[in-house]
């Protein structure tokens, strides 16, 4: 309650996010369970309800990942469900969802269209391009693998682009190789840590394809990568919130961004 009443006080919307836990094991049973039961998603959506109306929230972010694919539409239904109930009491309902083509319990799991007519947001997860199964080392949110799916976001799936908010990442992977190429292990590295993570000697060179700095240099007989996530690669991926009419930039996760962020944002944004 302190920190709602904070947030408006400060002029800021509380939007918390429901999620189906997508890294445990049991999730795509459970999450199966809740959307293709009536009685558990209406008991689920009286629960969100009551908690918005407790605590004078502002609105709601729906997370659910790693869904199986046959379950697409039922987890529509459920936003279908959710989404009037919220109007009602004059909430946002937003819900997140990962790039178009991808896996199907990772992407293939959801109905874009249905869901980006219904919701007041849709939220693009920008990022795990190359993410923690990947065994082969990439950057994790490259500029040109971000556009290219805000490409089918708004052409393929028709998503209204006043509709659709674009979530960056505040945080980027190091990846190391053995002398064969093999990935043999991957770090995730927020931002406020890549300058203390790499070597101060190693040279920076920026990309233009991805519009990200890369560097890779030995250690221990293997080499690390990365392709590194500041300002500079960020403001590259806000553009195209500005160049395609978005409604707006989200992130994951606060506490993980140096502070020049902020200011770029608002640079970029007007905000």
């Amino acid at each position: 309650v302190a920190y709602v009443e904070w947030a408006h006080q400060n002029g800021y919307k509380v939007w918390p996010m429901v999620s189906n836990a997508p890294a445990a094991n049991s999730s795509l049973e459970i999450t199966s369970k809740i959307v293709n039961s009536y009685e558990i998603r209406k008991n689920l959506i009286e629960a969100i309800i009551k908690v918005c109306v407790e605590y004078d929230l502002d609105g709601i972010n729906i997370d659910f990942e790693n869904m199986k694919q046959e379950d697409k539409d039922m987890f529509s239904r459920f936003i279908i469900e959710l989404t009037p109930r919220m109007k009602e009491i004059g909430l946002v309902t937003s819900v997140d969802v990962t790039a178009p083509d991808g896996s199907e319990t990772w992407s293939l799991c959801f109905d874009r269209n249905v869901i980006g007519d219904v919701a007041d947001y849709i939220i693009f997860m920008a990022y795990d391009q190359n993410g923690v199964s990947s065994d082969k080392a990439g950057t994790n949110a490259g500029y040109d693998w971000v556009k290219l799916n805000l490409t089918k976001f708004l052409q393929t799936e028709e998503i209204e682009p006043e509709k659709l908010i674009l979530a960056v990442p505040f945080y980027t992977r190091l990846w190391t190789e053995d002398p064969s190429g093999n990935v043999i292990d991957k770090t995730t590295v927020s931002m406020k840590n890549i300058e203390r993570t790499i070597p101060s000697e190693v040279e920076k060179q920026w990309k233009d394809d991805v519009k990200q700095n890369y560097v890779e240099y030995e250690e221990d007989g293997n080499i690390n990568k990365m392709w590194i996530e500041d300002v500079d690669s960020l403001r590259e991926k806000v553009s195209l919130i500005k160049e395609n009419n978005l409604a707006g930039v989200a992130s994951w996760q606060y506490g993980m961004q140096t502070d020049d962020v902020w200011q770029m944002f608002k640079e970029e944004l007007g905000e």
